[in-house]
């Protein structure tokens, strides 16, 4: 597949850089990918939300009112959940585990599905690595590619000091190492920016020998 490139300055480049159809190009798998990104979500999730039960909760031990001759209820305890500043019933204890699991090989197959599913939003710009730390230079060159509102995703091997100072107060526009890109960053971006670095690194990272 043909991915486009760009030049320093954002425009069209002549030659365009040639990206394996196993991974640009190959079939969605919608199941799968889905099941990735709720697989990222939930190994997101640090379950250390926590609530005092009726036991935790420091109240005065005086009798809410008397036993009988209310007509109301009988309590003994300002600590039940019933009450407003009482305990919670059946709340978080601060020890849940909501990691999933999932294969390298789904993983990675989960992966080219959001690329692949994103190859027309793609675009190669090796330009990347001649920012000089500016960011008004950079979004000038930037926004030639993209709009203003559109979530980037920009992906590199490495970032040098100018070029993480030139993107990282750009707005919507998110930074990544290719060693690090998954599912959900691809499927959340409008638009993706990398070099041809890393579609060769892709490639090499993704396609079974």
């Amino acid at each position: 597949m043909k991915l486009t490139t760009y030049t320093k300055t954002g425009n069209k480049s002549q030659t365009a850089v040639t990206g394996s159809n196993d991974i640009f190009d190959a079939k969605v798998n919608k199941p799968l990918l889905a099941q990735g990104i709720r697989v990222y979500l939930a190994n997101q999730r640090q379950g250390t939300s926590k609530v005092k039960t009726r036991g935790e909760v420091t109240r005065t031990k005086k009798k809410v009112y008397a036993q009988k001759g209310t007509g109301n209820a009988r309590h003994g305890s300002r600590n039940a959940p019933i009450f407003v500043g009482g305990g919670v019933a059946h709340g978080p204890t601060g020890i849940s585990n909501w990691k999933l699991k999932m294969s390298k090989s789904l993983k990675n197959q989960a992966l080219i599905s959001a690329i692949s599913a994103q190859k027309d939003q793609i675009m190669v710009w090796d330009g990347l690595n001649e920012l000089e730390g500016k960011t008004k230079l950079a979004a000038k060159a930037l926004y030639k590619l993209v709009d203003k509102k559109d979530k980037t995703l920009i992906v590199m091997i490495k970032f040098k000091p100018e070029v993480f100072k030139s993107l990282r107060n750009l707005e919507n526009v998110f930074l990544t190492k290719a060693g690090r890109l998954n599912i959900y960053e691809v499927a959340l971006a409008d638009k993706i920016i990398m070099t041809s670095e890393v579609v060769k690194e892709l490639e090499a990272r993704l396609i079974k020998k």
